[in-house]
């Protein structure tokens, strides 16, 4: 075992609290304004000295953004530094009490009651975080601490996080593949919609006891992520008694692509809760079959309709639309038939579950149009889910997100 450091920047060193594969974990004292703190050192780091400092670099600032949110669901950093001795170290508060993990390996699943307000403080903290333009990146039960009056508190934003980090040939990666995303194992992409697979898969853990993507060796976990489903929670442990609306709200967080999760964490919580309720949670804009033929019977009966019109009245085509200039017809029927005036004739021609499915298909183009910088090709997909499925919770939390987009005085 190493060494405990006497002092690391202008903390004492007491005790070792943990240790991980990023670093380790001091309990320290801040003489200044006396008081205990916690102390991450990072483990060493095979780097050049450019990367070094592109990495130092990252660190520091996405450590400032973090100290800058303030939540009681969230630890507070106190402090960023590089010690010649122990290398880069953060300064966090000091949250006594247990890890998430640490409690369910002791009581097992959580009951409902636990298990929703647990989402609802972690849907909170990272709500927060994502307004603030923060991502977390390494959202996982050891990283949830629980306070001995049983609040939740979310540690470790990404920030520790290694440029161009891999698989390692010992199976080692930096975070943690199993509630990793499958973009975040793919391409290095993240953002909001991977912290949200990672709260996914937290609460599927946290349902079922059981671990959403299983095994012990790194690529082979990552191989499932990226490519396997995973079997529903009530299946992983069948004595947790989950229902099925359940299921569907934990599966659809954890949906592979990024458009087909949840618009945010609270609408996450707000989905396991109605789930939980008896009510059937908004499905992913996927798995649809009946809206297309729908599509094509309603538009065979409307050129039945022109055929039967043309015969009927010859004349009929040669006159312009009321209210259309000549030459006009063309054209407006072309938009007529492509835009607003379809949506509401269509809605009213669909099943309950077709106008759900077809909202659905709306709010995916809205979250495209979003990831595209298209405001105002967002707020037109949320005007047709709206006449689709006014009651669907996305809808909200997508037009607040563009209105967010909008420039200034827009």
């Amino acid at each position: 075992m190493a060494e405990l450091p006497r002092q690391i920047g202008r903390y004492r060193v007491e005790t070792l609290l943990g240790s991980g594969s990023m670093g380790n974990v001091y309990l320290g004292h801040d003489a200044d304004l006396d008081r205990p703190v916690a102390i991450k050192t990072l483990r060493d780091l095979v780097l050049d000295a450019e990367m070094r400092e592109v990495f130092l670099s990252r660190f520091q600032n996405e450590a400032r953004a973090a100290a800058r949110l303030h939540h009681p669901n969230i630890v507070q950093i106190f402090d960023v530094g590089d010690d010649p001795e122990v290398g880069p170290y953060l300064v966090f508060e000091y949250v006594r009490g247990h890890t998430l993990k640490d409690e369910l390996r002791r009581n097992g699943p959580l009951s409902k009651d636990r298990l929703l307000e647990v989402a609802r403080q972690v849907g909170d903290a990272l709500a927060t975080a994502h307004v603030a333009g923060v991502i977390h990146r390494d959202l996982k039960p050891e990283n949830l601490l629980i306070t001995d009056n049983g609040q939740v508190k979310l540690a470790d934003f990404g920030i520790a996080r290694v440029p161009n980090a891999d698989l390692t040939k010992e199976g080692q990666f930096l975070g943690t593949p199993c509630y990793s995303a499958p973009e975040t194992l793919r391409h290095g992409e993240y953002g909001e919609p991977s912290d949200l697979f990672s709260f996914g898969a937290v609460i599927y853990e946290a349902a079922s006891g059981e671990r959403a993507f299983p095994g012990t060796e790194a690529m082979a976990v990552a191989h499932k992520v990226m490519n396997s489903d995973p079997i529903p929670p009530s299946e992983a442990n069948r004595a947790a008694a989950i229902p099925p609306a359940v299921d569907a709200a934990i599966l659809r967080a954890l949906e592979k692509k990024p458009a087909r999760r949840f618009a945010s964490a609270r609408t996450f919580v707000s989905a396991l809760r109605q789930a939980y309720d008896g009510r059937k949670p908004p499905r992913a804009a996927a798995k649809r079959k009946s809206l297309p033929f729908m599509m094509v019977v309603t538009l065979g009966v409307l050129i039945g309709l022109w055929l039967m019109i043309e015969r009927c009245g010859p004349d009929v085509g040669d006159r312009p639309l009321a209210g259309a200039a000549p030459d006009a017809g063309a054209n407006a029927s072309i938009d007529a038939g492509d835009g607003g005036d379809r949506t509401d004739a269509g809605a009213t021609a669909l099943s309950p579950h077709e106008r759900e499915e077809a909202a659905k298909d709306e709010l995916a183009r809205a979250r495209a149009a979003l990831e595209n910088g298209d405001v105002a090709g967002a707020e037109a997909a949320l005007q047709r889910a709206a006449e689709f499925d006014p009651s669907n919770p996305d809808i909200a939390e997508l037009r607040a997100r563009a209105r967010s987009q909008e420039p200034d005085g827009g």
